[in-house]
């Protein structure tokens, strides 16, 4: 848990109290905090494209107004977020970036590359949700760390429940969250609907999970549910609050990512819920 980098994806509207609430426990955990602030870039005329082969863009004044304002409002949120880490004596920095909504998600992951974790500020999912759903996917699919979603992201948590099946991105949630799981009271493995079978889960779903985690320390339960055909991201928020946890642990995106943008799936429930602080990887 010491010593991280963590990356904080935020907008130019992100409250002061959420940047708090990220980086209040950074200096006991000696960690650094850089905040990513994104804006989306005024929409690019369309009537400039039909201009002649071989003359000039005659650029509506308009347009480059808003691109100035934009860019403005997004250096003056910067400077006063990083007024703010100063005084708090965070250590860290702040990354302006004014861009596409489709590049996002490049941007973000490649930001994400040199951090240990990334966490995206609250506000984004209500007041921005196409940002949040970019940043989330460039973390998962063009990073290697993990997300995590609510809560404190440099907080110790005591429980934690591992949403466990035996696909890899559970796995890897699992190893990118070890720090986590050894410092914590308790760690509880929740099997949803396990396969217990030699080729799927085994046939005591979660029984050699819990061996490996106990051997590193761990002081593990492992409790297997029935979904009763509901939503298992539901299911995993129930069952996680009802054992009092405070972090849930989870591979994100174990079916294709355009099934679960079509149909919805158990990433998209844990990405849009706001109770539970999750810790997803893929």
């Amino acid at each position: 848990m010491k010593n991280q980098t963590l990356l904080f994806v935020m907008d130019e509207t992100t409250p002061d109290a959420e940047v708090q609430t990220v980086i209040q426990d950074a200096p006991a955990q000696n960690a650094r905090v850089i905040c990513l602030v994104l804006a989306t870039a005024p929409a690019y005329p369309m009537g400039t494209y039909s201009a002649m082969s071989y003359g000039g863009m005659d650029v509506p004044e308009q347009w480059i107004a808003q691109m100035s304002e934009s860019r403005q409002r997004l250096t003056d949120r910067s400077d006063a977020v990083m007024t703010l880490l100063k005084n708090e004596g965070v250590s860290g920095g702040v990354q302006p970036v004014q861009t596409v909504l489709a590049d996002i998600p490049a941007i973000v992951g490649r930001r994400a590359q040199v951090s240990d974790l990334a966490f995206l500020a609250p506000n984004l999912r209500t007041d921005n949700a196409d940002l949040f759903r970019s940043a989330a996917h460039g973390i998962l699919f063009h990073s290697p760390v993990a997300l995590m979603l609510n809560g404190a992201p440099l907080s110790p948590p005591e429980r934690v429940f591992v949403a466990w099946n035996t696909d890899l991105p559970a796995a890897r949630a699992v190893h990118e969250a070890l720090p986590m799981l050894k410092a914590a009271k308790e760690v509880v493995i929740g099997c949803i609907d396990p396969d217990a079978t030699a080729t799927r889960d085994g046939e005591d779903p979660g029984s050699d999970l819990a061996e490996w985690l106990s051997h590193l320390g761990c002081t593990v339960v492992v409790n297997q549910y029935p979904s009763g055909g509901k939503d298992i991201g539901e299911g995993i928020q129930r069952h996680a609050t009802e054992l009092g946890a405070d972090l849930v642990v989870m591979g994100a995106f174990g079916r294709s990512r355009l099934r679960e943008f079509v149909f919805g799936g158990t990433t998209r429930t844990m990405l849009d819920q706001v109770a539970m602080p999750v810790f997803m990887a893929r």
